[in-house]
């Protein structure tokens, strides 16, 4: 074991080595001096980047590792199957010859890595990413011609070399050293390796409650070149890996089906109504998808215990559905469906990255000479957010590391995924007083998302309704931190939606809000929370001014792919857009084929509630709510294959955007 854990700190340093000295080529190489005036920022580039040549490390020599405790039971083997020793020495030549491949392959892999993440930063200015794959559809003997003539291929072959054989001749002096022996108690020996255990977990993960420099929380820096080259190589790759595997499930069908489809459940594309208050006002319009802002959770709203807080009167005061569904059941999921028309969340990661997408929400408001503006109380890496709203034409994108630089306190509220919702509201509201018409913000607020970090508790967990929270002690702690971090976001929201109300431009913005999926570690009851479960609110402000011939029906059914068209009425003048069955929910209702909601996991008409993969609808509780009675009915032909039909429109309406289909 000794040997083994040699092996693996030398080789650790080594490799460490190889990347610290690729960083610094590059940090010569890309970093223009005058770029970053803080040293700081690179200290954490060097020390950031060590910590995820370590991750890696400690994934790549697990085999190393596990090899050293099952020579643990080399002395048994030896008693039992030998005499003389003979199994001892087979296995130390074995694991030789074995662990010096190995050893070799990483150092390979490190080498050519290192030149591969450097030249594709000079190409790409980017970290290695899926594009690394699209090679894959190119004329690979000219792309070899191209790498021949362009890259120093001989070189990178003989440094390889040099430190594949450098290698192999430091792991043979390890593994026939001769070490000094020593005898432990069985306690102490255990001790040891269990010690050795949580510092490898931590090595591996890092001592948070979430994984440390992933993909999606890896930027610490508003210059991106500091970002890319802080990762690891290897790491990156695999992340683009992971990616491009996630996207080759990619399938859509052909235009004639498209049109029978369209024929069944609703046209692809609508108008605006005519609005000619919005067309002269032309409104600031606000949209702001809140993390975990869960209906589940909101019903044990009560006099004495208020999760909405400041939220409460304007729920009162404007416009609330509470029968509505998110669009799907994670952020990026909700987000990519809702900001991109996409039901492809991993769009803005995959190989489309750098395409433009036309039809999103911000292209119709740019057409409409409106400026959109992307505000992020999380770490623009998060699923490239940053770089492919850039390609879509947003005009300015604010994200933690703008929040931390304008506001210095909100530093204290960071989380590993984000800081406090009330900074980027701060913000909001500085943009809204100086562009009160003619702007789009969207927004993601972050603060009720683990691990949870808020400046104050707004609670009181005395008066919390019974059977609400779990009986176990860790886990109510959990759920504590849940509630409080729940009624801190909503209240924020609630007090940027006060200081609206009282300001100037009072009359001049259109605000909604939603939430992008449930409250999580909270109890589902499956009986009776088909739809509910999977259930947000939206809420949306419209000042009197610009209310146009309004129906209001607080428990009309609904989802996310009836924002955008309600938002375009009372902001827009004749509009042309795409809808996946979306409809201005503060109108009356004019086709019931449109009068439903649509989740990944079930999707709800007036009727009923649908379960994806079920062959049974099921009655509502009552008129009021989204819970059911859990007693079933038969489906029609219609409905059930209305998901399938669903989903194979949205897929194709997505490829013929992205120019895979030619018509």
């Amino acid at each position: 074991m000794k040997k083994i854990l040699l092996q693996i700190l030398t080789f650790s340093v080594i490799f460490i080595l190889i990347f610290g000295i690729n960083r610094i080529y590059m940090h010569i190489a890309f970093i223009p001096k005058n770029l970053v005036q803080n040293l700081n920022e690179f200290f954490t580039m060097y020390t950031l980047g060590i910590y995820h040549d370590i991750r890696f490390l400690s994934v790549a020599f697990l085999p190393l590792l596990l090899c050293g405790f099952l020579s643990f039971l080399n002395p048994l083997m030896n008693k039992y199957l030998t005499t003389g020793g003979g199994i001892t020495e087979f296995l130390k030549k074995t694991y030789l010859i074995l662990s010096s491949i190995y050893i070799a392959f990483i150092a390979f892999l490190c080498v050519v890595f290192s030149f591969i993440k450097y030249y594709y930063y000079e190409i790409y200015k980017s970290k290695i990413d899926i594009f690394i794959f699209s090679a894959k559809n190119d004329n690979i003997r000219a792309l070899f011609k191209i790498a021949l003539n362009d890259y120093p291929l001989f070189t990178i072959f003989i440094l390889s070399l040099i430190c594949i054989l450098f290698c192999i001749y430091i792991n043979i002096k390890i593994l026939k050293a001769k070490l000094k022996t020593f005898h432990l108690r069985p306690f102490m020996l255990i001790f040891l390796n269990l010690l050795l255990i949580i510092v490898y977990i931590l090595a591996l993960r890092g001592p948070f409650k979430h994984v440390a420099i992933n993909v999606q929380n890896y930027s610490f820096s508003n210059f991106n070149v500091l970002n890319d080259i802080m990762l690891n190589p290897i790491m990156a790759f695999s992340w683009a890996h992971k990616q491009f595997k996630q996207e080759n499930k990619f399938s859509f069908i052909d235009t004639n089906k498209a049109k029978i489809l369209e024929e069944e459940l609703f046209p692809l594309f609508k108008t605006s109504m005519k609005n000619e208050i919005a067309s002269n006002e032309k409104p600031s319009v606000y949209i702001n998808l809140m993390e975990s802002f869960g209906l589940n959770l909101l019903e044990f709203n009560n006099k004495n215990f208020n999760l909405l807080g400041d939220l409460e009167q304007h729920f009162k005061e404007d416009f609330i559905f509470t029968r509505f569904l998110s669009s799907a059941n994670g952020t990026i999921n909700s987000f990519a469906n809702l900001f991109f028309i996409s039901p492809f969340s991993n769009i803005s990661t995959s190989s489309f990255q750098k395409q433009y997408l036309d039809f999103t929400p911000m292209q119709i408001y740019k057409k409409a000479g409106y400026k959109v503006i992307f505000i992020y109380a999380g770490n623009g890496s998060w699923q490239n957010i940053k770089n492919y709203l850039n390609v879509l034409g947003v005009d300015k994108i604010i994200d933690e590391n703008d929040l931390i630089n304008e506001y210095p306190k909100a530093i204290q509220t960071e989380n590993g995924y984000g800081v406090a919702d009330e900074f980027m509201y701060k913000k909001i509201y500085e943009i809204l007083e100086k562009n009160p018409t003619k702007t789009l913000i969207i927004s993601l607020s972050i603060s009720n998302h683990p691990p949870y970090k808020i400046p104050y508790h707004p609670l009181n967990l005395e008066n919390i309704p019974e059977n609400l929270l779990e009986k176990l002690p860790y886990k109510r702690k959990k759920q504590e931190d849940i509630l409080q971090a729940y009624a801190y976001a909503n209240n924020e929201f609630g007090k940027f939606l006060s200081k609206i109300k009282q300001s100037p431009f009072k009359d001049k913005v259109i605000i909604a809000a939603t939430g992008d999926h449930r409250v999580r570690d909270m109890n589902i009851d499956y009986s009776t929370q088909k739809a509910f479960a999977f259930s947000v609110p939206f809420y949306i402000y419209i000042p009197k001014n610009l209310q146009n011939n309004i129906y209001y029906d607080k428990y009309r059914i609904g989802s996310h792919k009836d924002i955008f068209p309600t938002l375009y009425d009372f902001s827009l003048n004749e509009a042309k857009y795409l809808s996946l069955g979306g409809r201005n929910i503060l109108t009356k209702p004019s086709n019931e084929k449109l009068e439903f909601g649509f989740n990944d996991s079930v999707w709800i008409d007036k009727n009923g509630v649908y379960p994806n993969g079920s062959n049974k609808g099921y009655f509502y509780e009552n008129n009021t709510s989204l819970k059911d009675n859990n007693k079933d009915f038969k489906l029609d032909e219609y409905h059930k294959n209305f998901y399938k039909s669903h989903q194979e429109l949205n897929y194709y309406q997505l490829a013929k955007r992205l120019k895979l289909i030619n018509e």
